[in-house]
């Protein structure tokens, strides 16, 4: 049982030692990435006229899931553009443009190498030069001499190790070509070490374009082999003006790897139950994770206990995503008429794996919501002192035996709650009204994963006279539980316990003032010593909250210490954990935790260092169980839940040691203090210590 907002590190530190004081933690879950490529075409797609001539490629893609992505233009002749990375979002334009001075034709397309990587349709495109097709150099300046400009180049290489198997391993080879100044024409061919070389290639440079560009070959291996290729710059009859640097690369042909494999797993169907009116067709989906060993084609068959047969497949293309999940849906048209049923799914290729039968269920049931009342303030609309206690109430009826249902109630909303319901069961709230407030308070309960049902509602209505007492007044407490998962209270599925209280003081006292304040058990248990800053006479919310995973039952209020001593009244409240209503608690109970004390307190020194953490505690009575206790501290450290004996005939007082704890440094003061677990919540003050290591 911990608290408050306090101890949030705390609480996450009592998760990590001790499942049985009621914590949980849930991890997260990530999105996966997605990338849609779209229009990708050519401009124009057929030329025919003057060159060189310029081509404009374009394409429009849209990310989810990711903030860049990074992106490349391929192209039919083996050559690449430069890798670019653009911020991502729907619909960015892609655009690369490419000039020609001979008659050619091929594609380009893009090529997303993250966050997922794909290769999108090609876009394809001709050029027809009318007349001769030569490469015109600029004109020289007015009496001067025509210079060619100087034209460079350099190369990288590429490697690759694995299967060689038909139709073979192609390497690409990237280039820089770079003139002295644009615009330009330039000849140039690929040249290997085995003495082959690649047909003459042309590019043109207008005085608009970069005096770089990139471009491309490859060559496609079925055997192991090395060596290296170079760019030759040549002149207009051919001959070699200047070679770039040579780049190496290798293809090492490995074995051929085995046969694919694909299995399948995780078979479920939702909902696995079904439980409402059997009045109109029911949609029961069952879904299973295909793998396969690498890409391949998948095969398999739904197999339905009716008998019908529902063949699928799946085609893996990507060596990094070889998972799917799969579906399947079987429609009950007439729910009334079947009782449940069964689905299997079984590989048919490759290989022969199976999953399943998973089962679902139909249990036709009736649910209806009635009777809305107001139950408190009375007479309503009600117009008196405030915070005034608003507490309302519906009928819940389930027909066709016991279900559990969810619920959650309008106006105010509340969270989603589940219970179990026999019949008919009252289902009740209630809660603090501090301002004049007007309202129609409704239920909406369902079946899970059914439609809500409404209630009719019942109107409430608020009116707060201005009150001035002599004293700071304080509401009985409103006890509230939830759990994020619903269902019964388990260690897996702990329950929220909130205790709210609001606090009010007269118009005729001085502020801001500190108000100081316990929230206590009437079985003697207490928490910490409080503080809340009075600003003004409106109303102000105390709260406390706890964990829990063990039965409990008990009676919660607020006990203010000053500038006044006034109590509320005290608010029972209970709590049913795996199943089983609280035990009475035959025995004593703690009545105090007191003289919190850490030895040494500040210690300076060689590290790590043992510390001993010590505190009293005193019970009413020889207890009937052993008293269960923690250290909690807000750097998320806690101790182990430690146990201390208080026999008949024994003392009533004794000291609680914890001194198997080695401290190393801290980054500066930790507190913490002792929390009881059981027979009944109570804590110590907090102290604080610190441990600077030289």
């Amino acid at each position: 049982m911990f608290s408050g907002s306090r101890w949030r590190t705390a609480l996450t530190a009592v998760a990590a030692f001790s499942l049985s004081a009621g914590l949980l933690a849930t991890p997260a879950q990530a999105a996966v990435p997605t990338v849609r490529v779209t229009g990708v075409q050519s401009s124009p797609v057929k030329y025919t006229g003057p060159c060189p001539a310029s081509v404009t490629f374009s394409a429009t893609v849209s990310v989810k899931g990711a903030s860049t992505v990074r992106y490349r233009w391929v192209r039919g002749d083996g050559s690449s553009g430069p890798v670019t990375t653009v911020r991502a979002g729907a619909k960015i334009k892609l655009r690369d443009r490419q000039t020609f001075t001979r008659s050619t034709r091929g594609w380009q397309a893009v090529q997303v190498l993250s966050p997922v990587k794909l290769t999108t349709r090609r876009a394809a495109f001709s050029v027809s030069c009318e007349g001769p097709e030569e490469i015109h150099s600029p004109k020289p300046p007015s009496g001067g001499q025509h210079q060619a400009p100087k034209a460079s180049a350099r190369v990288t290489g590429d490697s690759y190790s694995g299967p060689c198997r038909a139709p073979g391993r192609t390497l690409t080879f990237s280039g820089t070509v770079q003139v002295s100044r644009v615009p330009a024409a330039v000849s140039y061919r690929w040249a290997d070490s085995d003495g082959g070389v690649e047909a003459r290639q042309d590019l043109w440079f207008s005085a608009k374009d970069s005096p770089r560009r990139t471009v491309g070959s490859s060559r496609t291996f079925l055997a192991s082999a090395s060596g290296s290729r170079w760019i030759e710059i040549l002149d207009r009859d051919g001959r070699v003006l200047s070679t770039s640097n040579r780049a190496p690369y290798s293809v090492t042909c490995a074995a051929t790897p085995a046969p694919a494999t694909a299995s399948v797993t995780g078979l479920k169907v939702t909902p696995a139950t079904f439980q409402g009116p059997c009045t109109a067709p029911v949609d029961f989906t069952f879904t299973a994770d295909v793998a396969a060993s690498r890409p391949t084609v998948v095969t398999y068959v739904w197999l339905r206990g009716d008998g019908t047969r529902t063949p699928g497949r799946w085609e893996f293309k990507n060596a990094g995503d070889l998972t799917r999940t799969v579906s399947h849906t079987w429609r009950v048209t007439d729910p009334a008429k079947l009782a449940g049923g069964s689905a299997s799914i079984r590989i048919t290729s490759p290989g022969r794996s199976k999953a399943g039968p998973v089962e679902f269920t139909i249990k036709c049931q009736g649910l209806t919501a009635t009777g809305d009342k107001v139950l408190s303030p009375t007479p309503q609309p009600y117009t008196g002192v405030c915070p005034a206690t608003v507490k309302t109430s519906a009928a819940v009826t389930v027909t066709g035996g016991p279900a559990t249902v969810e619920y959650y109630w309008k106006s105010p909303v509340t969270p989603v709650q589940r219970t179990s319901v026999s019949g008919t069961a009252t289902l009740t709230r209630e809660w603090s009204q501090t301002s004049d407030a007007t309202g129609r308070s409704g239920l909406l309960v369902r079946f899970p994963d059914g439609p809500w049902i409404e209630s009719e509602g019942a109107d409430w209505s608020v009116t707060c006279e201005a009150a001035e007492p002599e004293a700071v007044t304080v509401s009985k407490p409103v006890v509230t539980t939830w759990s994020a998962g619903g269902g019964e209270c388990t260690t897996k599925n702990p329950y929220q316990v909130s205790a709210a209280s609001m606090v009010t003081a007269p118009k005729g006292m001085t502020f801001p003032f500190d108000l100081t304040y316990r929230w206590r058990w009437a079985d003697g248990g207490s928490w910490q010593q409080e503080t809340v800053r009075i600003t003004g006479s409106s109303a102000q919310r105390l709260l406390h909250t706890w964990y829990t995973s063990r039965s409990q039952a008990g009676r919660i209020f607020v006990d203010v210490l000053s500038p006044t001593q006034v109590r509320s009244e005290a608010t029972e409240y209970s709590v049913t954990c795996d199943g089983k209503p609280p035990v009475p608690n035959t025995g004593g109970s703690v009545v105090s935790v007191t003289d919190p004390r850490i030895t040494p307190s500040s210690y300076t020194g060689a590290c790590p260092v043992d510390l001993k953490a010590t505190a009293t505690i005193t019970v009413s009575a020889p207890t009937a169980q052993p008293v269960e206790y923690a250290w909690v501290f807000d750097n998320g450290t806690s101790s182990p839940t430690e146990k201390i004996d208080f026999p008949a005939g024994g003392p009533l007082t004794k000291t609680a040691v914890w001194d198997s704890w080695r401290a190393i440094k801290s980054s500066g003061p930790v507190t913490g203090y002792l929390v009881i677990l059981s027979p009944n919540p109570a804590a110590s003050d907090t102290v604080s210590y610190s441990v600077n290591c030289t």
